[in-house]
């Protein structure tokens, strides 16, 4: 979805004496990457608030991103960690790789340690947090416009290093979320991504739909999701959803 520049409104004053003229000020233009329409269309509220900032167009999906990139040549682009067609972090290095220039803001509900150092050693300047207050967020844009790296104050400062040389490396090596999972609850999750119900999961593991619950429950807390769909879209990111 693309957006013209905003219209001008009023006309310059005419006088006798030499014209006056209004230094111009330089406006950051983003595009946004989320396949959340309510999302999008709440972040373009908030910045509509700051004249030094406009959407210069949103994307629902990576292809729509790439090919927007081309027609639009935005100063930043904001990235959520996980897209209905791809990974936002293999999205945030392919970017990167055509247009090095490009700024990246990842903006995203994912607050994982892992996210971040996976992003960050990606390229990308920032990582901000939906549940971040609004003039946050316009800090997070007008930062990373900048060149300068960004995390939101939930997020260890020293998680910066990810985007060092050695730490690109570290984060290489760094276990993802799953990693976290007992055996049981990975069993529960690869059972749901297959999609199996509780009843379904019940019986093959014999154990009761209570204790399969019980298990869901902790599964979600450790992954930070809050739903089946979410915890699908994170298999999908970690290559464990196939056709």
């Amino acid at each position: 979805m693309w957006y013209g520049p905003p219209s001008c409104v009023g006309a310059p004053r005419e006088s006798n004496s030499t014209a006056m003229t209004t230094p111009s000020v330089e406006v950051v233009r983003v595009l946004v990457v989320d396949d959340h329409h309510l999302f999008r269309v709440g972040l373009r509220s908030v910045v509509a608030s700051d004249p030094s900032i406009v959407v210069a167009g949103e994307a629902s999906s990576c292809k729509e991103a790439f090919e927007l990139i081309d027609q639009l040549n935005p100063d930043v682009v904001t990235l959520d960690v996980t897209l209905p067609d791809a990974d936002g972090t293999a999205t945030a290095k392919e970017m990167l790789r055509r247009w090095p220039n490009l700024k990246l803001l990842m903006l995203t509900m994912h607050g994982s340690h892992y996210f971040v150092s996976q992003s960050l050693a990606a390229g990308a300047k920032g990582y901000a947090l939906k549940e971040q207050t609004p003039s946050e967020i316009l800090q997070a844009i007008k930062t990373v416009s900048r060149g300068e790296t960004y995390l939101a104050p939930q997020i260890p400062p020293e998680l910066a290093q990810s985007a060092t040389p050695s730490g690109r490396a570290r984060a290489q090596a760094e276990k993802g979320p799953l990693d976290t999972l007992s055996p049981r609850e990975r069993a529960i999750f690869d059972l749901i991504v297959r999609g199996h119900t509780n009843s379904s999961m019940a019986e093959t593991l014999q154990i009761s739909i209570k204790t399969i619950e019980t298990h869901r429950a902790h599964i979600n807390k450790k992954l930070r999701v809050h739903s089946t769909g979410e915890l699908i879209r994170l298999a999908a990111l970690h290559g464990l959803v196939h056709g």
